[in-house]
């Protein structure tokens, strides 16, 4: 499951979601997941699916790499819902030993589970349509003017930006940790889950030095090459809106209202 991890990496394409401005997919996201957590019915999480689904055909991701993603944290989702159907009190369905199974529960379980799982798609379909760079242009250009309330937008989106870099790093070294002890005879697809958390938990000592001393190289490059953090350079890119970012905007302006709309409908019948 670690090797299908796919959050932090990006995927190249020529889609008109990839050549938006970094701010309007950020705004995307925000708005996308603010959605996420004001739906109840889990009814409703079929047109939040259909939405995202939509922006990963225009945005030319196959959805083998959302499955993958998906895929990776199976076993938080399968927590996720045993936990909310086993835990949550309501109307009795059935038990067994210590636990029950509650009407309630059963709902709540499939509503965790699904704003999990989509906000995952859509953090994943964010950094597969931007580089870290432009992910933090785009965070430091939006938040700029928090600069003046003394919030070091500048030095936080620099971290953003070597975090998702490190995402992907920490992946490929995992993997080759994971074939070098596979090599030496360890078997990590095999046995019970206690026994594959065991095996993973071997490699976080050798992972966690490789981080470390990636860290370093990278605190020395960046001293080398004289970076103060100040927020004075200037940029080759500039970040400018064009139209399809305005066009964008008013979609994203359109969804919202009328998810809005729709919601309060359908709460007041």
């Amino acid at each position: 499951m670690i090797r299908d991890i796919t959050i932090g990496r990006y995927f190249d394409s020529e889609s008109v979601i990839h050549r938006m401005d970094p701010r309007t997919k950020l705004m995307g996201a925000i708005v996308y997941i603010i959605s996420l957590f004001l739906v109840k019915n889990p009814l409703w999480y079929l047109l939040c699916l259909a939405v995202i689904l939509t922006l990963y055909k225009i945005a030319k991701v196959p959805f083998g790499y959302l499955l993958r993603g998906l895929k990776g944290i199976i076993l938080l989702l399968l927590f996720t819902f045993l936990f909310r159907m086993l835990y949550t009190p309501g109307d009795v369905i059935g038990s067994f030993w210590i636990f029950s199974v509650t009407e309630q529960g059963i709902v709540k379980a499939i509503q965790m589970t699904a704003r999990i799982a989509l906000m995952i798609a859509g953090a994943s379909l964010l950094s597969y349509t931007s580089t870290p760079k432009e992910l933090a242009d785009g965070l430091e250009k939006a938040f700029s003017k928090t600069e003046k309330l003394g919030i070091p937008i500048h030095e936080m989106s620099v971290i953003v930006m070597i975090a998702f870099r490190f995402i992907p790093i920490m992946l490929d070294e995992l993997n080759l940790l994971m074939d070098a002890q596979a090599a030496r005879g360890a078997k990590f697809g095999e046995g019970s889950i206690i026994e594959k958390c065991k095996g993973v938990i071997t490699l976080l000592l050798p992972l966690f030095l490789m981080t470390v001393r990636r860290s370093s190289d990278l605190a020395m490059a960046m001293e080398a090459r004289g970076y103060t953090g100040s927020t004075e350079t200037s940029r080759m890119y500039p970040l400018v809106y064009e139209q399809r970012d305005i066009l964008a905007y008013v979609i994203i302006i359109i969804y919202f209202l009328l998810f809005l709309f729709l919601k309060i409908i359908m709460h007041v019948i």
